[in-house]
């Protein structure tokens, strides 16, 4: 599920309600690191695995995130195999790359997918810095998972070649804005390239028919659109007792 409202005690909810994966929102909702903190503890509380989807390939928004304990990033936009290295380099910590480590590399696919980190060890709010944080963020990154959203015809095209970059783990599909070939075109470049594929719930499918389908990772609701949707039923409900009540 996504997590676009910012609060802790929602994103506690939709984990105890069963949802495994809580993605922190900050590519489209109002929420920042230092409440991410919050989020994050809240989901692996309930057992939840927390990941977060940036705005930008930023390299001071990625390394904050991965201090404060995130399993994984997404990026959006991704275009180009250029910009998945790039995603690839700025999400590990210290700076090393991939493609000249391959215990690393190793290391993180053994790991993979959704590792459950000790989150006793995360960082507590206070605590960003020092030798605590760099174990932290070393332990992290053999196990952090690293997706690719794909969201445009033209990363559509060039999705062979992202799919094939070592040290994406996910390829993310936003199905929403691509039309139903580029979907399936985004699809088999994942799968040709052994890689897991993840997205929002494609329109007209129902989340089972995706898993079926070989997807890990389906955000098939958010925080808000449950919000949402509880509070027009409960409405209904009492709209209906009204009227019965009147008849």
């Amino acid at each position: 599920a996504m997590a676009r409202l910012d609060s802790p005690a929602a994103v506690e909810l939709v984990a105890q309600a069963g949802f495994d994966v809580i993605v922190l929102d900050h590519a489209s909702g109002p929420g920042d690191l230092l409440g991410a903190v919050g989020l994050i503890h809240a989901a692996a509380r309930s057992g939840a695995h927390a990941i977060i989807r940036v705005p930008a390939l930023s390299h001071a928004h990625l390394r904050r995130a991965l201090q404060i304990g995130v399993e994984g990033v997404i990026l959006p936009h991704v275009e180009s195999a250029d910009e998945a290295h790039a995603l690839v380099e700025l999400c590990l910590y210290p700076s090393r790359t991939y493609r000249d480590d391959s215990h690393a590399s190793e290391a993180r696919m053994k790991n993979q997918p959704f590792r459950r980190m000790d989150f006793s060890f995360a960082p507590p709010l206070v605590e960003f810095y020092g030798q605590r944080v760099a174990e932290f963020t070393r332990r992290q990154g053999e196990a952090v998972l690293i997706a690719a959203q794909i969201d445009t015809a033209k990363g559509a095209e060039e999705a062979r070649a992202i799919a094939k970059v070592v040290g994406i783990d996910m390829i993310f599909i936003d199905a929403m804005r691509l039309s139903g070939l580029d979907v399936e075109r985004v699809e088999e470049a994942a799968r040709s390239a052994g890689k897991m594929l993840g997205g929002l719930l494609v329109p007209g499918c129902q989340a089972e028919d995706m898993f079926r389908a070989g997807y890990k990772l389906v955000c098939a609701a958010s925080d808000h659109s449950l919000l949402a949707q509880g509070s027009r039923s409960c409405m209904r409900d009492l709209r209906s007792a009204g009227d019965e009540d009147e008849g």
